[in-house]
């Protein structure tokens, strides 16, 4: 009998005496050894669709093993030029580990696709090119935050301020828009933006700041 580390054929993990399935393509899920998705964190692969399963306790054992992230720093916009192509799988997913339903949510920050997550069990499921697109902007390290009720509630501000911001660019083209935008954050950061302020909207009576 050949064993584990001799044969070519990846090995297929197991839960008690039940194999792993992918919960998109129902393909058997296998270990990533040869090209792991990040060094040092457990996964596992579907070689269908290309999708990884990440155990919760495999997910906190790596991130333990990391420097924390700054809480205050800012995320940046990711980069679509830098980004690689997902096909979002949608929703209706099963827990290829316990079988419940796979909550969804959304990272923001310039990212389309939605996250899913067990809300039994806590492991993670990724489409194709989604741990790499999240790392681009250092988001692999708070999946866990990300499907926070302030985390969605950040992204639902953030939707909401740039559907009113492409409304007003429809409606007042470019050009226009862009100028009072440049006059907004010089008023934001005068002095005197209190009075500035007052006299655009016609409060003529309200009194001066003293500085």
């Amino acid at each position: 009998m050949t064993s584990d580390n001799m044969t070519d054929e990846p090995r297929k993990i197991r839960t008690g005496s039940d194999i792993l399935h992918c919960p998109l393509c129902k393909q058997q899920l296998v270990e990533q050894t040869d090209i792991p998705l990040e060094n040092k964190l457990k996964s596992l692969a579907c070689p269908g669709c290309g999708g990884n399963w990440i155990d919760a306790g495999s997910y906190w054992t790596w991130l333990e093993s990391r420097p924390k992230p700054d809480a205050a720093d800012a995320i940046p916009p990711a980069d679509a030029a830098k980004l690689l192509p997902v096909a979002d799988s949608g929703p209706g997913k099963f827990c290829p580990r316990c079988g419940r339903f796979l909550a969804r949510a959304k990272p923001g920050h310039g990212l389309e696709f939605v996250l899913t997550r067990c809300g039994g069990c806590g492991g993670i499921w990724l489409d194709a090119n989604e741990w790499a697109n999240l790392k681009t902007i250092g988001l692999h390290e708070r999946i866990h935050l990300i499907f926070s009720d302030s985390w969605q509630a950040e992204v639902a501000k953030a939707e909401r301020e740039r559907g009113y911001e492409q409304l007003l660019l429809e409606r007042l083209g470019g050009e226009a828009l862009a100028e009072i935008k440049r006059i907004k954050a010089w008023l934001d950061n005068h002095p005197k933006k209190n009075e500035l302020y007052a006299f655009l909207t016609g409060a003529k009576d309200a009194p001066p700041t003293k500085r």
